[in-house]
Parts: structure tokens; C-alpha cells; sequence
């Protein structure tokens, strides 16, 4: 049978026990294909693989499970994987020169790194007043810099995510102290010089990251806040506002992410705890604004197609909107506050997506 629709998810594969999973997106995949059978859309979920065989296999929601069958090809490829050491091996090129070929359009190309995600906005005079300064840390003489000009600072991953392994840096009128996320408040270490902390932070890390300005941001509690707005793409270089959500740090930590302990609340009743109805009301405005104008302009810039965006925003004490993190295959369990077996929003608009990606190549 020849279906007029198909999408196939490009994912993880795991076999438990009790079946097989799609790690950290599955019950969003479960979503997916709800959501696909109401739109008579067929929707299975591959691996790397599993796709690049010739007798191709895929799992579909069949009966209530789901269930390995042979599928057709691909009309539209949503990528998923989320290894950044898959998204650079041969098997992940043969896939890209694949797609290529068969004109089979995959979105979500590649996962886009830190500082890659501030050059490419820096581009935008728009958006500079809202980019934190940041700069790859590559020596002494960076580190000095930054820590002469504000009080505090981080020190973030490139390639990092759910906030792990991010060093905060404050200056302090005798010394400097390093603060990591992975820890309790309890690790803290003093350093009375730029050339003892740059030392130690050069011993523990060995990969590339980047230096940013420290933002004194709005806190409940004393707990720093910030706003995940997932962004999907509806066709063409229009975006949406899917999902809006404000995270409450863990008391202890100053990282705002679910993965680290955080809390979730509605966009709309964490601004009312800071401004009267009004303000709170255009402040939301902004911040979806802010976010649409970042996914515009990333789509733009960046190589291949994408059809999302997590972009994390923040507000400081002066209620100035700041862009912290722009995740290209964000997390699908923290855009939402409640576990009910809805379709989320996120969901209908990735199969819309696919449907408008489908339609313009027959065009």
C-alpha cells in the first residue's frame, strides 16, 4: 500500500525486557504516533542502522505496542539521535548523502554548539544587546578579562547539556571562588589569583568551552529562575511558540534545569509573581517575541533544516530579557508540567511540519 505521508523518526533504539524503547523521547514517539494515525500519516521510528539497510525495517505503534515491520521510504526525516559522537560518524554521513540523493528533506540536521549558537546570533545587531558576552576560553588573558569586568562568571561546555559540568566563578574582595553544578554547595573552592584558578580549571577540563558574563537574574526564594520557549517551525520560515514554561532552580544550585532538580511553572503566573497583570502580560509578549526572532535567525544562518528550537531566556533584576541557550533537539520531558497522555502541542506541530516539508516537495 502506497501511503501519501511518511515520516519515519531517527532515533536510539534500545531492547529491554519489556520491549523496546526510545530512551528520553518515548513516550513523546508514543505521542507522535497518536497523533500521525489521526492524520492518516504513517510514522515509524528507525535507527541509523536500521535505516541505512536495503530491506528497511522500522518500528510502528501497532495494536498497542510497538511493533518491527518492513516500511517504505522516508517522505520526511525527523533527527532525534542524540549522540553528538554518532551525529560525526560515516555512518551519519552515508545517511546525510542519502537524504541528498533521494531528495528526502531531514530536519533537525545536527546538534549546534555554544559558541557556534553566539556567532551565528552575533550576526543579528538586533539581538546583540540581548547576548550575555561570551567568548571561547582559550587563555589566561580571557579569563582575566572577564573577571575584571563583572563580578561573576560561567564557564560552560560547547557541547554540553541538562546543565552538567558548568563552573560559576565569583569574585569576591580577597578571591576568586569556583562553584560546579555537579556538586553541592558544600564544594566550593577559593583561589586567591587568575593563575591558581586558571591552573585548576585547566587541569579538569579538557574540552572546549566557552566563558560568558554572569547575569544577576530574577530569583523566587533566592532561586535563580530562567524560561524554556520551545519554538517549532509551521512552514517556510514562518515559527510558533509551542510551549512556554518558567524553571525554578534546586535550592543550592545555580543552574535552572529540570535535569539538575529544578522546578516547572507556567510562563504566565511565575511573571505575575514579579509584575502586575499588565506588565506581566507584555513581558510575555517579549519573551515570545525574543524567542521567535532567535529561531528565525538560527534557521537562517545555520546549515541544513531545522523545524525546532529550545530556546532558554532569562530576566534580570532590571526585568532586561536575556538569551542564555538555544538547544537544537531539546528535551521532551520538560516542556510540559503534567504527565497526562495528551497530545502536547509540541507533537501535532512536529507532524504538521512534516505534513508542510511533504507538500512543498511535491509542489
Amino acid at each position: 500500500m502506497n501511503h501519501p505521508h511518511v515520516i519515519a523518526v531517527l532515533t536510539e533504539i534500545f531492547h529491554t525486557e519489556s520491549g523496546v524503547h526510545f530512551g528520553s523521547i518515548h513516550e513523546f514517539c508514543q505521542e507522535l504516533a497518536y497523533y500521525s494515525q489521526k492524520q492518516q500519516v504513517m510514522l515509524y521510528v528507525t535507527s541509523l542502522p536500521m535505516y541505512l539497510k536495503n530491506d528497511q525495517q522500522g518500528y510502528c505503534w501497532i495494536d498497542g505496542k510497538w511493533q518491527q515491520i518492513s516500511v517504505p521510504r522516508a517522505h520526511v526525516i525527523y533527527n532525534r539521535i542524540h549522540s553528538r559522537k554518532t551525529e560525526h560518524s560515516c555512518l551519519f554521513e552515508q545517511l546525510v548523502k542519502k537524504v541528498k540523493d533521494e531528495h528526502i528533506p531531514m530536519f533537525n540536521h545536527r546538534f549546534l554548539h555554544k559558541w557556534e549558537v553566539h556567532q551565528l546570533l552575533s550576526n543579528y545587531h538586533y539581538l546583540q544587546p540581548y547576548l550575555p558576552k561570551t567568548e571561547l576560553l582559550t587563555t589566561k588573558t580571557i579569563l582575566d578579562d572577564f573577571l575584571e569586568q563583572f563580578p561573576v562568571a560561567f564557564i560552560k561546555p560547547i557541547h554540553g547539556s541538562q546543565g552538567r559540568n558548568i563552573f560559576r566563578i565569583e569574585k569576591t574582595e580577597t578571591d576568586f571562588r569556583l562553584d560546579y553544578s555537579t556538586f553541592t554547595k558544600d564544594m566550593v573552592q577559593q583561589y586567591s589569583s587568575t593563575c591558581s584558578l586558571f591552573f585548576s580549571l585547566k587541569e579538569r577540563i579538557k574540552y572546549p568551552v566557552i566563558i560568558q558574563q554572569g547575569l544577576s537574574l530574577k530569583t523566587v526564594q533566592r532561586r535563580p529562575v530562567d524560561f524554556r520557549l520551545l519554538c517549532h517551525r509551521i512552514h517556510g520560515s514562518q515559527w510558533q511558540v509551542t510551549s512556554a514554561i518558567a524553571r525554578i532552580a534546586q535550592e543550592g544550585q545555580f543552574v535552572a534545569n529540570i535535569a539538575r532538580g529544578g522546578d516547572i511553572v507556567p510562563l504566565s503566573s511565575l511573571l505575575r509573581q514579579f509584575y502586575d497583570k499588565k506588565t506581566a502580560s507584555l513581558q510575555k509578549s517579549f519573551l515570545k517575541e525574543l524567542a521567535l526572532e532567535v529561531a528565525n535567525a538560527l534557521a537562517n544562518e545555520a546549515d541544513g533544516l531545522y523545524g525546532e528550537f529550545g530556546i532558554d531566556l532569562a530576566l534580570d533584576h532590571d526585568g532586561k530579557p536575556w538569551i542564555i541557550e538555544v538547544n537544537t533537539k531539546p528535551s521532551k520531558q520538560a516542556d510540559t508540567s503534567t504527565a497526562t497522555q495528551a497530545i502536547r502541542p509540541s507533537a501535532k506541530a512536529i507532524i504538521h511540519y512534516c505534513l508542510s516539508l511533504n507538500k512543498q516537495k511535491k509542489e
